[in-house]
């Protein structure tokens, strides 16, 4: 169990001996040993210990707060130690045209995972709008060695996504299930419950992995460095978005295993999954992201495809080169 979530509402995560243990009204919800747990994801109003805290620290192990409607609050951790590649990564940013080129490449993955998602229905759906908005966002791409500026890509990006989340509802198949566009804060409907969820849940991957390689989440490239924002992991988010977390939840929808019935409407218009689905769809996140698959000759999982990019960045950022990452078939 690399990653531990928590969900129950009023449940507190305490210390027993060597154990992190989930109580709620006096029930033992769950008992797992720290040594097999590399990330701890509290979501919703869930009570950590002061002496579950300390030896959460101590084993530098990160613990991820959110909301359970997907929202980000913040991760603990001890803070950054790889000061060396602090400096690189600082030094990088600092530079205009190195921080241009990495948000050309940033954009451009991302609208190619686009293209090959929407290429992907399009084909096996014989659907020819797909095929369309596919080849539009080729174009789009096209244009990025022009673009100048870190805005004027972040342009393009903006542009890439109106057109992918056009039609991103031609790719739902099931009765009663649709997709008009993209909402949040909150999420009106269950498609967008399980995106904003699903991306949470990639941003917390994230940014555990960009600070297992002593990289600073705040500090990115495409995404303007502000208080509070995690602007690289953000960055990084762009990159699996289309791989994990809208292939995922098209799956549960399409294959029947999320419907209608498993979400509910709050008094405030706020779309989530109730507490069963829940738990339900996290068991089918960590199997997408643990289940291995064909990378040329060898056999990868996404989790350790994502590092893979993160360890790729750090070693470009280190040596003042360009970052290739590598792209998902789908």
């Amino acid at each position: 169990m690399p990653v531990l979530y928590v969900t129950q509402p009023g449940s507190e995560v305490r210390k027993k001996g060597a154990r992190l243990q989930v109580e709620w009204q006096g029930q033992v919800l769950a008992a797992v040993p720290l040594r097999s747990v590399e990330r701890l994801v509290l979501m919703g109003p869930v009570q950590l210990s002061a002496a579950a805290t300390q030896l959460l620290l101590q084993a530098h192990i990160p613990v991820l707060f959110c909301s359970l409607r997907g929202n980000y609050y913040g991760t603990l951790t001890t803070g950054h130690e790889d000061v060396e590649t602090l400096l690189h990564q600082v030094t990088c940013y600092q530079d205009s045209n190195y921080r241009l080129n990495i948000a050309r490449t940033i954009v451009a993955a991302k609208i190619t995972h686009q293209q090959r998602l929407l290429r992907r229905y399009a084909r096996n759906h014989r659907d020819s709008v797909l095929a369309e908005i596919a080849d539009q966002l080729r174009q789009l791409a096209g244009t990025l060695p022009e673009r100048s500026s870190v805005a004027e890509v972040m342009g393009v990006e903006g542009q890439g996504s109106a057109l992918y989340f056009s039609v991103f509802g031609r790719c739902l198949r099931r009765e009663g299930i649709t997709f008009s566009g993209r909402n949040r804060r909150p999420p009106k409907d269950p498609v967008n419950a399980v995106l904003s969820l699903s991306y949470m849940l990639l941003l917390s991957e994230v940014i555990s992995s960009l600070l297992a390689q002593g990289l600073n989440p705040s500090i990115g490239f495409l995404h303007e460095v502000r208080r509070r924002q995690p602007s690289l992991a953000l960055d990084i988010l762009e990159l699996v978005r289309q791989p994990v977390g809208d292939r995922l939840t098209l799956s549960l929808f399409n294959l029947g295993v999320l419907t209608a019935d498993d979400f509910q409407t709050t008094p405030t218009g706020e779309v989530r999954m109730k507490e069963g689905s829940l738990r339900r769809f996290l068991g089918f996140y960590e199997r997408a992201m643990t289940t291995p698959f064909r990378d040329g000759n060898a056999s990868i999982t996404l989790r350790e495809w994502l590092r893979e990019q993160i360890a790729g960045l750090k070693n470009a950022l280190c040596t003042r080169s360009m970052w290739s990452p590598k792209m998902v078939e789908m």
